[in-house]
């Protein structure tokens, strides 16, 4: 009886066991029968006990697991070796799939039976296979780009314009071997670019994002000469400098002009020129008639002979104003421009370069016309602009958050040095009271300006979605107007989401306003919430979305629409379609961002007339634990005799803090920037015991200052301060030991406390 009772102890400890491994696991007899398996394969491989349990295991699911591989490793391999490790098999399983798996087994002696028994454990790969071959090609590509690309490209480090790489047609171009290149400049390689000052030319390229050096003259190792087309784009961390050798087209276009003026001896020879080109060339009668086509226009566009040139490039009306070859015929000079059309499905933007033909007496009698494809460039441009575009928010939501909380500082100081001296029970205290709350208000608000101009998510906890839109549920009511119907239809179920609670409001605030406004005549807005599951058929259409369970936020209304062309770009910042005043076009864009920071999707469906529909999808957390409330202790705050060197630019909130420490016996010392707080603490250098160093100052900034302090003095310590979180700053880059940081704006108590602990250490 006992030992019955240890068989079965061991028995449900066992299959315990396997229920809790995360990958899928098979239990098999030695005929090779289920004796049990996993959750986790009921699960991955959706079938059900009564379909698993005793059954062949070739026969399970209409025999998906009669797989040739398994047979082998099972029947032969297997009771050889007693067990095998991470053997590959790729099979099509009929309820997921096509699926790539590591199957490792061991045979064992089942303890109540006494017989040995398989298991057989199963690791789905087929995912990492596939971001590994993703992965290896897209290194590949990029590579090859660079590899192969036509023209010289050479990557120049930002100090100093130093070299770093170049690529092979740069090499062949220029003469200069890879490692002989290494570390020179251009101008060292035979390119006449002025690089005197190359951080302020850096300067320039960052604000244009592109800069042109056209018809630039390079001499070569063999001294032979190139005229070039030089473009320089801004990277990240390099500058690349592309070189284009146009001196064949500039032969080509000095050949062209003057064959077209002499006998019929040279027309074979300029129709030979014109037809190898690689570019497009047409020439254009007076009434902007094709009379002269090469054969790279014919493949891009087709035979347009005789046909207007408007109508080449997909236009119905007359010629279009700022046409270059309208310019050219009008005052005899070159001109440029750009067009985008159509080539088949793909649209590609064109820049075209006219030049007027002359008769011998001078008269302009018909206008040549280059096109050449700057579709990629002008991807490559508009690139840049967002990105810079995106910085220049960053940078300034950054700087006016950070100087706000200067005054709010102030502000949250004095509000609380005026309240302690107010009776509990006087009208004053309660209205300074709703101060204070104000202000605590507004520094969230600034913190959640900060937050936004960073590029990660920040106070991430477990939010109920269900809870935050009936707490938001005034808020939104007040942004619409009477004439709007609102209703709120939200499950049942419990939607707990890993989020920022202050930038999930922010996203909803944005999409009501924008639902708000599309509906000038009044209407009805729904939002909706549910829990769904989207496999990987569903996700397809997001850019890395991944399949599982997701809580989904749907605002509807029957607004005015939004047509398909507007659709596509409804997320692009500085977008909009209100009337100049009206909107920024960032609303979208942030909310974008925003849900992108939490791992999540946005999808928009609208049509003109019928309304629009934002869906938004978190990833789901139902099993976060509910974050453990604790209540702060009131620690009592004890002053000192100490004296404190106080840096701090902002005049209101220096004289705060000067105040309320020497209110708790400190002798403090004042300065407004980085010379001054160096200067006077070298003055002072023996007597100081802290400095309360900002980390940005004009001047100098906290890194520097702390820097040249620490060099006077190692180990005199120092408590940084700034309305920035630690995060944003390196700290391996500022040479204290022990790194103090207190943000802004902070309570006069927290900073007495703070500044007497650090002493006390």
């Amino acid at each position: 009886m006992k030992e019955n009772k240890i068989v079965t102890g061991s028995r449900e400890f066992a299959e315990n066991i396997i229920d809790t491994v995360r990958e899928p696991l098979i239990v098999l007899d030695k005929d090779l029968t289920v004796v049990s398996v996993s959750r986790s394969f009921y699960e991955v491989f959706k079938v059900k006990p009564a379909q698993t349990l005793g059954q062949y295991i070739y026969e399970l699911g209409n025999k998906q697991w009669d797989i040739p591989k398994l047979r082998e490793l099972l029947e032969n391999i297997l009771p050889e070796k007693t067990s095998f490790d991470n053997y590959e098999v790729e099979h099509h399983f009929s309820a997921i799939g096509r699926r790539i798996m590591l199957l490792n087994a061991r045979q064992i002696e089942r303890a109540w039976g006494q017989e040995r028994i398989i298991l057989l454990a199963i690791e789905d790969v087929t995912e990492r296979r596939r971001l590994e071959d993703s992965l290896n090609e897209s290194e590949k590509r990029f590579r090859r780009l660079f590899e192969t690309a036509n023209d010289g490209i050479v990557l120049l480090e930002k100090s100093a314009g130093h070299i770093t790489h170049a690529n092979p047609a740069a090499i062949d171009m220029l003469g200069y071997s890879e490692e002989e290149s290494h570390g020179k400049t251009l101008q060292d390689l035979g390119v006449p670019i002025d690089m005197t000052d190359f951080p302020a030319l850096m300067d320039v390229l960052r604000d244009s994002g592109i800069l042109n050096y056209p018809d630039v003259l390079v001499k070569t190792t063999s001294g032979k000469k190139l005229f070039t087309d030089i473009y320089m784009v801004d990277r990240a961390s390099l500058a690349q400098c592309n070189i284009r050798d146009i001196s064949k087209k500039k032969q080509i276009e000095e050949e062209l002009r003057a064959a077209l003026v002499t006998a019929e001896e040279g027309k074979a020879k300029l129709e030979t020129i014109m037809a190898s080109m690689g570019e497009g060339l047409t020439i254009q009668d007076t009434d902007y008639k094709v009379i002269y086509q090469n054969e790279f226009h014919k493949r891009l566009f087709g035979s347009q002979l005789g046909e207007y040139c408007f109508s080449v490039y997909g236009y119905k009306d007359p010629p279009c104003e700022g046409c270059p070859g309208i310019l050219a015929f009008g005052d005899g000079g070159l001109h440029k421009g750009v067009i985008t059309t159509w080539i088949g499905k793909e649209q590609r933007t064109f820049e075209m370069t006219a030049s007027p033909l002359r008769d011998i007496a001078g008269k302009t009698v018909a206008v040549i016309e280059l096109v050449r494809d700057v579709s990629e460039q002008k991807n490559l441009e508009a690139q840049l602009r967002h990105a810079q575009k995106m910085e220049a928010i960053n940078t300034l939501t950054g700087g006016i958050a950070h100087d706000f909380n200067n005054i709010l500082n102030v502000i949250v100081g004095y509000g609380t040095m005026a309240q302690e001296t107010l009776a509990a029970d006087s009208p004053a205290s309660g209205h300074m009271h709703t101060v204070l709350l104000a202000a605590d208000k507004a520094v969230n608000l600034t913190r959640r300006l900060l937050d936004f101009s960073r590029k990660e998510a920040v106070d991430v906890k477990p939010l109920n979605l269900n809870k935050l839109i009936l707490d938001l549920r005034k808020i939104l009511e007040r942004i619409i107007r009477e004439n709007i119907s609102f209703h709120l239809a939200l499950t049942e179920q419990s939607l707990i989401v890993s989020a920022d609670a202050g930038l999930i409001e922010q996203v909803l605030m944005n999409l009501v306003t924008n639902a708000k406004d599309a509906m000038q005549e009044g209407g009805q807005l729904i939002i909706s919430t549910s829990q769904v599951d989207m496999d990987e058929a569903d996700v397809a259409g997001f850019d890395g979305g991944k399949p599982g369970r997701y809580a989904l936020i749907s605002i509807s209304d029957s607004g005015s629409g939004i047509d398909e062309k507007t659709l596509k770009r409804i997320f692009e910042p500085f977008f909009t379609t209100k009337n100049p005043g009206q909107g920024t076009g960032l609303g979208l864009a942030v909310s974008y961002g925003i849900i992108k920071q939490h791992g999540g999707y946005i999808k928009a469906y609208s049509e003109p007339g019928h309304g629009t529909t934002f869906n938004i999808y978190f990833p789901l957390n139902e099993e976060a634990a509910a974050p453990v409330q604790t209540v702060a202790k009131d620690e009592p705050v004890t002053g000192g005799h100490e004296t404190i060197l106080i840096a701090e630019d902002d005049p209101d909130l220096r004289t705060l803090i000067r105040i309320s420490l020497e209110a708790f016996g400190y002798e403090v010392i004042t300065t407004q920037d980085g010379q001054e707080t160096i200067a006077g603490f070298r003055e002072n250098r023996e007597r100081i015991s802290l400095v309360l160093l900002d980390m940005i100052m004009p001047k100098q900034n906290g890194k520097e200052v702390a820097a040249a302090i620490l060099n006077d003095r190692p180990g005199i310590k120092i408590l940084f301060a700034s309305g920035y979180t630690t995060d944003i700053f390196k700290k391996d880059e500022f040479p204290a030991t022990d790194f103090d940081f207190i943000q802004k704006p902070f309570q006069t108590k927290s900073l007495l406390i703070k500044i007497r602990e650090i002493l006390d250490r």
